[in-house]
């Protein structure tokens, strides 16, 4: 089984380490489940970050973490999120593809359960997957990553999970927003939904960078699929940041 991490990657390198990491730091489950084969589809604008996104994709290759690139044009064309992930359906040779954003970590057994799962009773699953996630504290997230963490990346974050199973939480949301976790059966999209996330000339994403993004083509695509099928998984991690409609502006930092 393969399973595709599709993620779009501006100004959040420092985090995307950490989630790769998480995913090379998986084990398979005390019944020798195995861990199922994962592959990372990146989409990034050119020379973006520092790092840059190309000299994470580099690293983490390097190490054997299975990594597709999909380079965009510069920052405003990356931001309609539902033309991006047609491009990385249409390209994809996975079994499922997960959708999310790029500042997740996964506990260590988190793909072994799952695999388990999308072998069993989800095998035949043709809707939107969702699983809660652990949304961690903002403060303890932003001050660590802006003023603490003298990590020189990219870099391989050791026991990551572990590490930010111990702050504190902000919230844990079975919501399925923007950048949750959404699963969906590859094959699944192809012959029932013609294998597009959303219909290009009907994507609503709007790419604003004296306000902030808006990205809508999720809740199109969970229509589009029939809707949402609910589970639950190990906890997944979401390092929390600075967003654009709080700070009132397009954000162009290191995150």
């Amino acid at each position: 089984m393969n399973i595709e991490i599709a993620v779009s990657c501006t100004w959040f390198q420092r985090r995307l380490c950490w989630m790769m990491s998480s995913c090379l730091q998986q084990d398979p489950l005390q019944d020798g489940s195995p861990v199922p084969d994962l592959t990372f589809s990146v989409a990034y604008p050119p020379r973006n970050g520092r790092p840059t996104a190309e000299e994470v994709c580099d690293f983490f290759g390097g190490l054997g973490l299975r990594v597709k690139r999909f380079p965009y044009p510069d920052e405003r064309a990356i931001q309609f999120r539902g033309l991006v992930r047609n491009r990385q359906l249409a390209e994809s040779t996975a079994d499922w593809m997960l959708f999310s954003d790029s500042d997740m970590v996964y506990s260590r057994q988190f793909f072994a359960t799952l695999a388990v799962r999308l072998a069993g009773d989800l095998k035949d699953e043709t809707r939107c997957i969702s699983a809660s996630r652990v949304s961690l504290d903002k403060d303890k997230s932003k001050r660590f990553f802006n003023e603490e963490d003298d990590t020189v990346y990219p870099s391989l974050v050791d026991g990551c999970a572990a590490k930010v199973s111990t702050w504190p939480v902000f919230q844990i949301s079975r919501n399925c927003g923007a950048g949750y976790f959404q699963l969906v059966n590859v094959a699944a999209v192809r012959c029932l939904h013609g294998g597009l996330y959303v219909e290009p000339g009907e994507c609503k994403d709007e790419a604003e960078f004296d306000s902030y993004h808006k990205t809508r083509s999720d809740s199109q695509f969970r229509s589009r699929v029939g809707g949402l099928k609910r589970i639950e998984l190990p906890p997944q991690y979401h390092l929390n940041h600075e967003r654009d409609n709080e700070e009132g502006r397009h954000i162009t930092m290191q995150r």
